[in-house]
C-alpha cells in the first residue's frame, strides 16, 4: 500500500507532473538478495510496458510491474540544506 503525505501532494500539484518509482537493479549472493530503497522520479518511464500507472490520491503514479503491495509505504518530502525532493519511507531491504 502507498500513501502520500499533504507536503508531497502539494508539490506534486505545484509540478503537475506524475511521478515514477525507479527500483534498482537487485544484487544477490549465495545467501542474500538486497534491493535498495526506489528512487522518486517526476515524468513517466521510459519503459512503460515494465509499469503500471495507479491513481493514488488523485495523483498518477508509475509504479514497476510486481511492485511488492504488502508493504507500507509512504510517500513524503525530504529537506536537505533547503531543497525538496520526494523520497519513499517505509522500504526494507527484500
Amino acid at each position: 500500500m502507498l500513501e502520500i503525505t499533504p507536503k508531497a501532494i502539494e508539490i506534486l500539484r505545484k509540478r503537475n507532473e506524475p511521478i515514477f518509482l525507479e527500483l534498482p537493479r537487485r544484487v544477490t549472493g549465495c545467501c542474500l538478495q538486497i534491493q535498495e530503497c526506489p528512487m522518486v522520479r517526476f515524468g513517466r518511464p521510459r519503459e512503460h510496458s515494465r509499469y503500471e500507472e495507479r491513481s493514488i490520491d488523485g495523483q498518477s503514479v508509475w509504479v514497476p510491474m510486481g511492485f511488492p503491495d504488502d508493504l507500507r509505504l509512504t510517500l513524503t518530502v525530504s529537506v536537505f540544506l533547503g531543497f525538496k525532493r520526494l523520497v519513499l519511507e517505509g522500504w526494507r531491504l527484500i
